[in-house]
């Protein structure tokens, strides 16, 4: 039988030689397209890839970087693998390039659990996004734990969305615990140890695959523009009330710093309701104003009398203005 009888005669000569195209040198996993292989082809394998054999979804061997000429008796002891029915010339064989290098660009986010912010006792929700890397720790785990050696599989995809799940999983279990105390709040400056302790949980559940995540390029850990002004504005009356010693006092505080921030602005037409509220120390809402004082009794003025002067007729005393005496009515005299 003629050596590549039955086969497309044009690629007999790219036969010889099994590579990885430029094309797909950026992926993680590339799978050479024949599956019968010439005994003595070339097996070239670049500096960040390793080939992986199978048969039958089984693994046979893997070669790392470098030229290998395949041929019966090679490490990897292709030999039982020969196909009868092609006069002994092809090994029964997948070749599957699996990259060793570290992968970046891996972008991630949505939403995580409802977080109960310990500090104000706020249930928030909480959402995370950024990129990660990620690398291949072990090929052949990988291909049979994980992607499989089916034809028509994005390898790529698969990967990539299996590490995004697991990413997400472990920010959302480990988020509690690092922002504990600090609150909801804190989460900016708190990235950096989520990362790290995030890191740790999604190892421990991609490592039976294969796989590892080689860091967080970004991390951003952030909540909903409304739940965030929620959150600042209890945690604001929180810290007042802890001033003060009472909410009543604590309003009256808030009530002055929006005043003091208004007259900071130009706006001088403070609420007389707050204002009189604050002096009075009546928490007051806007448009409700002050009861009046009630009036103070009016006292008649009594004259007082003049000790210099009595009436010529009764002798009464008399205030300086007299024009008669009060006692008698005896008109007086100038």
């Amino acid at each position: 039988m003629p050596l590549f009888e039955g086969h497309h005669p044009d690629k007999g000569v790219q036969r010889l030689f099994i590579e990885i195209p430029e094309h797909a040198k950026h992926g993680i996993i590339y799978k050479w397209p024949d599956q019968q292989i010439y005994q003595r082809s070339q097996l070239v394998v670049d500096l960040d890839y390793e080939a992986v054999f199978t048969n039958l979804g089984q693994v046979i061997g893997t070669l790392g970087p470098g030229r290998h000429q395949l041929e019966q008796g090679s490490s990897l002891g292709l030999g039982w693998l020969v196909n009868r029915l092609t006069d002994n010339a092809f090994y029964d064989a997948e070749v599957y390039f699996v990259t060793t290098r570290e992968v970046t660009g891996v972008e991630f986010g949505g939403p995580l659990d409802n977080l109960v912010d310990r500090p104000t006792g706020l249930v928030v929700s909480v959402r995370a996004f950024g990129e990660l890397a990620l690398r291949v720790g072990d090929p052949v785990t990988l291909l049979s734990k994980l992607t499989g050696t089916g034809g028509d599989t994005n390898f790529d995809q698969q990967i990539r969305d299996w590490v995004r799940e697991q990413a997400m999983a472990a920010i959302r279990a480990v988020l509690p615990e690092v922002v504990g105390d600090h609150g909801v709040l804190a989460m900016g400056s708190l990235q950096e140890p989520t990362a790290i302790a995030a890191t740790a949980k999604a190892n421990a559940a991609l490592a039976g695959y294969g796989l590892a995540v080689s860091s967080f390029a970004e991390l951003n850990v952030n909540l909903p523009d409304e739940d965030a002004r929620q959150l600042k504005h209890l945690a604001a009356t929180s810290a007042y009330t802890r001033m003060s010693g009472s909410f009543d006092s604590a309003v009256r505080g808030e009530a002055a710093l929006a005043i003091a921030d208004g007259v900071a602005r130009g706006n001088v037409g403070a609420d007389q309701g707050i204002v009189a509220g604050m002096l009075l120390g009546t928490p007051l809402s806007p448009g409700q104003t002050v009861p009046p004082a009630a009036a103070a009794p009016v006292v008649s003025a009594t004259p007082v009398a003049d000790p210099a002067r009595f009436c010529e007729l009764c002798g009464h005393a008399l205030s300086a203005d007299a024009r008669f005496c009060s006692a008698c009515g005896h008109q007086l005299a100038g």
